[in-house]
């Protein structure tokens, strides 16, 4: 069975803002056809984000009264608004697939190992300072924004030890493909040529 305690596993996509973790982590992901589960949020939607496909976006009265009911297994508060993700989804799409991913920020991947255990697997993406800015600059992130998010940058990277696996991302493609690589070991479907 595909939900099979055994068999479930959580990848985790982390490190710092600016490091491509969605970009990569929804490339490796559709690579490896693994359901994402989604977080829920407070803050504005980015001009390229879509409801349901990059988070689902809720107002604070809401998030904070799915707070008060315990439905998230993990919530954080970032620049005031939250984030967090049901665990009603998790149970979902473990029961329906097995392997699911994620995108968190450290504080949030640091709770979800907290909870379920070997069952997540972290996977912490990163790029050196310039190339953070750099990318969240052609986002089109202004400029006091990019200053905030890098002021947390050295504390993301500390978390960076604490992580499964971690890997520079310095070529997009390349870097899908040795995640993918590595992630295809825990699927054991033989999709991919390990060689």
């Amino acid at each position: 069975m595909r939900g099979d305690a055994t068999r479930r596993r959580i990848f985790v996509f982390t490190g710092p803002d600016g490091s491509g973790r969605k970009t990569i982590a929804d490339m490796a992901g559709s690579t490896l056809e693994l359901k994402k589960v989604l977080s829920y949020t407070t803050r504005e939607r980015r001009p390229a984000e879509q409801e349901g496909q990059d988070y689902y976006f809720v107002e604070k009265e809401t998030f904070l009264a799915a707070e008060r009911n315990g439905e998230f297994v993990e919530s954080v508060s970032i620049d005031n608004h939250q984030y967090g993700i049901k665990q009603a989804d998790i149970e979902r799409l473990w029961a329906e697939h097995g392997f699911v991913y994620v995108i968190l920020n450290p504080q949030g991947a640091r709770l979800l190992k907290q909870r379920y255990g070997d069952a997540v697997v972290r996977v912490f993406l990163y790029t050196d300072r310039d190339n953070a800015e750099r990318r969240q600059r052609a986002r089109g992130d202004g400029e006091a924004l990019i200053a905030h998010r890098m002021s947390h940058y050295d504390e993301a990277m500390s978390y960076l030890t604490e992580c499964e696996y971690a890997f520079e991302n310095v070529d997009i493609a390349h870097t899908v493909f040795a995640i993918s690589n590595t992630l295809e070991r825990y699927l054991n479907r033989q999709l991919l040529n390990l060689d």
